[in-house]
C-alpha cells in the first residue's frame, strides 16, 4: 500500500509539473508541442522549460508550430532575423598612412602618433606599386595563407584594404625595411611591415578604419 501511494505521488507531480506553466504569454503550449511533436519528446521528455528552449532555439528555424491555433492557420512564427552586428566607433582622425616615397608605415589615434614602422610596398621596378587612395581595412584575420599566381606565403597578421587584395601584413621573409627596398625588391602590392609592427599594429585597428597611402 506504502509502495502505491508513492508511485501515485509521483504521478500526480509529473501531471502536475506538466500542466503547470505549459501556456506561456508569447503563445507557446508545451502540451501541444508535446503531442505534435514526438521526436522532440525523444529527445528532451516532456518538461516544459526544456520544450519551450528548444522552440526557441531550433523550432522557430525549423518552421514548428507552437501552438494548435498556428496549425490551423497554417502559419508558423517566423524567426527573427539576426540584429546587425554593432560597427567600430573609430575616433577622429584615427588612420593608417602608408607613405611610398619615405616607405613608412604611421598609424594615428585622434591625431597623434601611435605607431610607426618602416615598411615595403609593392615593386614599382615590376609595375606592382601599391595603389594610391584612400581606402578602409576589410578585412582583419590571424594565421592566414596569402596565395597569388606564383606565391604562398604564411603570415600571422592580415589587414587588407583593397578590393584587388592588397594588405599591410607581417614580412618574416624580410631581413630588413625601408630604404629603397620596394624599387627592385618590393611586394605583390601590399605593405609588408616587421612582424612585431603587424601584431601591434593589427591590436589597434579594426574594420572600417582608413588607410591612406601616398
Amino acid at each position: 500500500m506504502k509502495r502505491f501511494v508513492l508511485t501515485l505521488f509521483a504521478v500526480v507531480g509529473t501531471v502536475v509539473l506538466f500542466s503547470v506553466g505549459t501556456v506561456r504569454a508569447d503563445g507557446f503550449d508545451a502540451a501541444y508541442y508535446a503531442q505534435r511533436y514526438p521526436d522532440v519528446v525523444a529527445v528532451l521528455g516532456t518538461d516544459p522549460a526544456a520544450l519551450y528552449n528548444h522552440y526557441l532555439t531550433y523550432g522557430i528555424n525549423e518552421h514548428r508550430y507552437q501552438n494548435a491555433a498556428e496549425e490551423a492557420a497554417g502559419q508558423p512564427a517566423q524567426p527573427k532575423p539576426a540584429p546587425e552586428p554593432a560597427q567600430p566607433v573609430i575616433p577622429p582622425n584615427t588612420y593608417v598612412d602608408v607613405d611610398i616615397d619615405n616607405q613608412t608605415m604611421t598609424y594615428y589615434e585622434n591625431g597623434n602618433v601611435k605607431l610607426q614602422s618602416p615598411c615595403v610596398t609593392g615593386d614599382i621596378g615590376k609595375g606592382r606599386g601599391t595603389p594610391k587612395g584612400t581606402f578602409a581595412i576589410t578585412m582583419c584575420a590571424k594565421s592566414k595563407y596569402l596565395i597569388g599566381p606564383t606565391w604562398k606565403v604564411w603570415v600571422d597578421r592580415w589587414m587588407r584594404f583593397t578590393s584587388g587584395g592588397c594588405g599591410l601584413h607581417d614580412a618574416s621573409w624580410r631581413s630588413s625595411f625601408g630604404g629603397e627596398i620596394y624599387k627592385t625588391n618590393g611586394s605583390h602590392g601590399c605593405v609588408n611591415l616587421p612582424h612585431d609592427t603587424a601584431v601591434a599594429l593589427y591590436d589597434m585597428v579594426c574594420v572600417g578604419t582608413p588607410v591612406v597611402v601616398h
